[in-house]
């Protein structure tokens, strides 16, 4: 079974990377002006063609380099923003109909930055916790195997074929060292007096 892995090809944290080298006041001049040349392609097609699926572009922008509250206030504003190009084909105005479309047009706004600052977020998660798994496990250098050890002298057999002390053999094949202390048992019988 082959898994999903997120890594730099994958196109939000590419744009999240891409945004983050501009200023964040230099993201909002550019969305605020997406935003009117949207709204102005709007008012010149009328009601022919539409421009909904446009006005999550400025959306888009600001939640993928700023947090949800920016997105929210972009996604109300630009639900404001065709809801008021819109109107002027309003032939008479009735509450009901008209303000739920208006809900709903603001509303799918608002949902569309809440997701996409949710999936920014995961995935930038997501891909902090691989750098520091993948850190760590460039740190680690572990023995693993059988390793041919001397029944007397107790040393170990390298790849070469030669034969060296447990402690280099160690010290070149993991990242432990060695300090040199004597157990209870050898202090008592190599450094105690003898006895008569």
């Amino acid at each position: 079974m082959q898994t999903f892995s997120l890594d730099r090809t994958f196109i939000i944290p590419r744009i999240v990377n891409w945004l983050g080298k501009s200023s964040v006041e230099f993201i909002a001049v550019i969305s605020l002006l997406l935003l009117a040349l949207i709204g102005a392609l709007d008012f010149l097609t009328g009601v022919i063609v539409t421009m909904a699926p446009f006005y999550t572009i400025p959306i888009a922008l600001i939640a993928l380099r700023w947090d949800r509250k920016a997105a929210l206030g972009m996604s109300i504003l630009s639900g404001i923003v065709w809801v008021m190009l819109d109107s002027r084909y309003f032939d008479t105005f009735s509450p009901w109909p008209d303000l739920w479309n208006i809900a709903m047009r603001v509303g799918v706004f608002v949902l569309f930055a809440l997701v996409l600052s949710r999936v920014k977020r995961d995935i930038m998660n997501e891909m902090q916790l691989n750098g520091d798994l993948q850190a760590a496990l460039d740190e680690v250098k572990k023995l693993s195997g059988l390793l041919p050890i001397c029944a007397w002298c107790k040393r170990i057999r390298d790849e070469n074929g030669n034969w060296e002390p447990v402690e280099t053999y160690i010290t070149v094949h993991s990242e432990a060292d060695f300090t040199h202390g004597i157990c209870p048992d050898c202090a008592k019988k190599y450094h105690s007096a003898p006895q008569e």
